[in-house]
């Protein structure tokens, strides 16, 4: 990377330094058992477990306990009102979305369900409207570059869904608007857990008369999807097993897509010496069948990924992290290409503290049999002003290798070729942050960042091949407040930024420069009530077409009839708004839902 030899000499000097200092350190990020059971855990940031404050990196984590609260239809209901985060639906349930974080594209976000990567091969995209969130136990976000902990994809940053771990027996059902119905059964004893759901939504049409495919019928969609996870416990470690398994189908205007997923991962966990090691083999596959008037096209995924991580403190307040990881993936387009790669990488991170200073310092190497070498650094140091008030800095670069599609698609008839030679994209991104704690139950917190990608892959060559020439510039500050009380509890946040096609000189397409939300509840005790408003400012489509600004406001209630039933609604849009949240593409309207639970005490 253009920007890695200064980034690195000052990581390794002040790895150095610091280390040399801790003598006189003050532990920030040790935690015994039991406050680590009061704290909210994220394991995403540093791929450790750690308590939410530990990671020095803008973090959120969504707890079961939340997505019940706000009794939210999907990922994009869960994600919209995040500060950083655009998201962009075509039609209805099943609609393909696509997830913009502070302001990069959508494929330089790297999702990770349950630790495996779960992007297609070909496009490098993710179908956010696939997961059920009746099987998500939790959803971490990172915010900002972590290449040099996860490698190639996290660029605009990185959000892992944790599957449900199940704790007793559970039935529920669902009816809502545009004749949705669906049921789940979940039964767990705390160790070993299963989870099942089926969702049938009959839909709307997706587009309206300014879609270049419009055709004004229903556009339905069908998920059913079967999780699993378990821990064992073995003479000299822990064994952790995770599986998935989902069949899929939406429809389109006119057209049609079948899904299949099948994942599962083992993980075991021990001590060797002062060293703790975790191990991973984890197995992806993805198959992709659509049929629209262009013809028929089939596409999967496989992706096998091995890991070795080991964790030790060098000091009680040093911390130091090592890992192996190796990634083979095959695509295949049928009828076009059938392509693979094999990936490996080496990392290391430090972790420590001194006086009223806490710093993280993690350098990665990639090795793509494609694309080569690339080196990834990060540097972060947070300053403890006093009891309330602490402000943190970082740096880091960030890659995206071109996924199959870009380097060997044949295009259409000539047009929109892929091309073998392209080359990874590259980042560097600054981050400035300050968290505030002005009275008991509130919480501030502002960044600001500032983001440069180069070697952006555009189909701008001859003919619209791909080729690398763009460069992106994103700056952009996000500010949010939280407030806990014995019974009230809100949320507001707010989000500026100005991602620019340098090239161009034109926005970027499909992310907001204004939006923001704010979320409002009050517990009852036997049930919880939620209002949101959630705002998305002007931004640009396709052809630079301005789309118009959007409120939505959504209701949401859950409340414990007796002590084996639970009833949760939701009402999302609840002033109509009328909107396009895509260029010829069509919103829902006001919608609702509503869910019954019967949790029995055997």
């Amino acid at each position: 990377m253009r920007y890695r030899s200064t980034l690195l000499s000052t990581t390794l000097l002040s790895a150095f330094v610091w280390a040399s200092q801790t003598a006189s350190a003050l532990d920030t990020a040790t935690f015994s058992e039991e406050q680590q059971r009061d704290e909210v855990i994220v394991v995403t940031a540093n791929r450790r477990p750690q308590a939410l404050n530990a990671p020095l990196a803008r973090t959120t984590v969504i707890t079961r306990s939340e997505i019940e609260q706000y009794q939210s239809t999907d990922l994009k209901d869960l994600l919209q009102r995040q500060a950083g985060i655009d998201v962009a639906r075509g039609g209805g349930a099943g609609g393909q979305t696509a997830l913009f974080m502070r302001g990069t594209n959508s494929n330089h976000l790297l999702v990770l369900i349950d630790g495996l990567r779960v992007s297609d091969a070909g496009t490098g995209a993710f179908r956010w409207e696939l997961i059920d969130l009746s099987s998500v136990e939790r959803v971490e976000i990172v915010r900002g570059p972590r290449a040099a902990q996860w490698g190639s994809d996290a660029i605009g940053g990185v959000i892992q869904i944790f599957t449900r771990q199940a704790d007793g027996f559970q039935l529920t059902g669902t009816v809502g608007s545009f004749g949705e119905v669906g049921a789940g059964i979940a039964v767990g004893d705390g160790s070993q857990s299963i989870n099942l759901s089926t969702r049938d939504v009959e839909g709307f049409s997706a587009q309206n008369a300014r879609g270049f495919s419009f055709d004004p019928d229903k556009d339905g969609f069908e998920n059913h999807q079967l999780s699993g996870r378990g821990v064992l416990k073995l003479p000299q470690g822990t064994l952790t097993w995770v599986g998935r398994w989902l069949d899929a189908m939406t429809e389109f205007d006119q057209g049609i897509s079948d899904f299949s997923q099948m994942a599962g991962k083992l993980s075991y966990q021990t001590s060797v010496g002062a060293w703790q090691l975790t191990s991973e083999a984890g197995r992806y596959r993805n198959e992709l069948v659509t049929e629209s008037p262009f013809g028929r096209t089939k596409s999967i995924t496989r992706r096998t990924q091995l890991s070795v991580l080991g964790h030790r403190y060098i000091t009680s307040q040093l911390q130091w992290m090592l890992g192996l990881d190796t990634v083979r993936e095959e695509g295949v387009n049928v009828g076009s290409w059938h392509e693979r790669r094999t990936h490996w990488s080496a990392w290391t991170s430090l972790q420590g503290g001194f006086n009223q200073f806490s710093y993280a310092a993690s350098a990665r190497v990639d090795d793509d049999d494609r694309f080569g070498r690339e080196l990834s650094t990060q540097l972060a140091l947070r300053w403890q002003v006093n009891e309330t008030l602490r402000s943190f800095v970082s740096v880091g670069e960030g890659f995206r290798s071109p996924n199959f599609s870009q380097l060997f698609s044949p295009g259409f008839d000539g047009l929109f070729a892929g091309n073998p030679l392209l080359q990874p994209e590259e980042s560097l991104a600054y981050e400035l942050g300050l968290d505030w704690t002005p009275l008991v139950g509130h919480q501030i917190s502002m960044s600001g960042f500032d983001s440069k990608v180069n070697d952006l892959i555009s189909f701008t060559g001859p003919d619209f091949q791909a080729i690398n020439v763009s460069e992106a510039h994103i700056k952009g500050i996000e500010i949010a407040h939280q407030y806990r009380s014995s019974a009230w509890f809100g949320e507001a946040n707010w989000t500026w930024q100005d991602p620019v096609d340098k090239d161009l000189n034109q926005p970027l397409l499909r992310r907001a420069k204004n939006k923001g939300s704010l979320m409002v509840g009050y517990d009852f005790g036997e049930h919880t009530l939620t209002a949101e408003a959630i705002y998305v400012g002007d931004r640009r489509d396709v052809g630079q077409e301005i789309l118009e600004s959007y409120t939505l406001i959504n209701l949401a209630t859950q409340w414990r009839i007796s002590s084996q039933w639970s009833l949760g609604a939701r009402l999302d849009n609840l002033a109509n708004e009328n909107y396009e949240p895509l260029l010829g593409f069509n919103a829902g309207g006001r919608t609702a839902r509503i869910t019954l639970k019967w949790q029995p005490d055997f």
